[in-house]
């Protein structure tokens, strides 16, 4: 019986997209007080459409001749933007339906997990929140599982992950025996699972999720 449901945050709860766009401006208004360029325009091209998705700043700093020097001050003006985040249709109402039944909790590789939870006005309904850049162990290794299934006092085959990107969200949790669901939305949505990425359940959307649940 399911006594507790985690949920990846980034391309699951909403389009991360959204917040990359909105880091990258935060970053382009620091480089334009700094140098007096504005690179706005060419940092979102560099990783939206150029595919430039680490080492951005870098990329285009150098390609304006720009000291490298500033990449750390581009880097937490993008982790600090506070631009108001949407989550995908449907989040909102059923993770409140859900949080009448069972615990709540978040397993979040990106930085600021706790950051976009509040921008997306949802924080209120998770018990506990785990950012592998805070506890020191990516989603790659089980330990972060394990905190947060201890955090809850939940078994794992009585506790649920929902995710998006089988490679990182499924081989450890479903290695620990926890109940695997993908959400087929965001960048990963033809991601291929293979071997032990796979899910054990796949939906279309975080709604049907729910009367999913309510069988297991």
């Amino acid at each position: 019986m399911t006594e507790a449901v985690y949920f990846d945050l980034d391309g699951t709860l909403f389009d991360d997209r959204q917040y990359v766009r909105a880091g990258l401006q935060a970053a382009g208004a620091v480089l334009a007080a700094e140098t007096g360029a504005d690179l706005t325009d060419e940092l979102i091209e560099a990783y939206f459409e150029r595919g430039i998705t680490e080492s951005t700043f870098d990329t285009v700093l150098e390609e304006h001749n720009l000291p490298l020097a500033l990449v750390p001050s581009l880097v937490e003006a993008y982790h600090n933007n506070s631009a108001d985040l949407d989550c995908f249709p449907g989040v909102v109402e059923t993770i409140e339906t859900l949080s009448k039944t069972y615990k709540l909790g978040v397993i979040t590789g990106g930085r600021n997990g706790r950051g976009k939870l509040s921008q997306l006005g949802i924080c209120q309904y998770f018990e506990t929140v785990f950012v592998s850049p805070e506890f020191g162990s990516s989603k790659r290794r089980p330990e972060i599982f394990e905190a947060a299934l201890a955090s809850l006092d939940v078994d794992a085959d009585a506790a649920v992950y929902v995710g998006d990107r089988p490679s990182l969200d499924f081989p450890q949790s479903n290695t620990l025996g926890m109940t695997t669901v993908r959400l087929k939305t965001g960048r990963y949505m033809t991601a291929e699972a293979t071997g032990n990425a796979q899910p054990d359940i796949v939906l279309d959307s975080i709604t049907e999720l729910p009367d999913v649940l309510a069988t297991e």
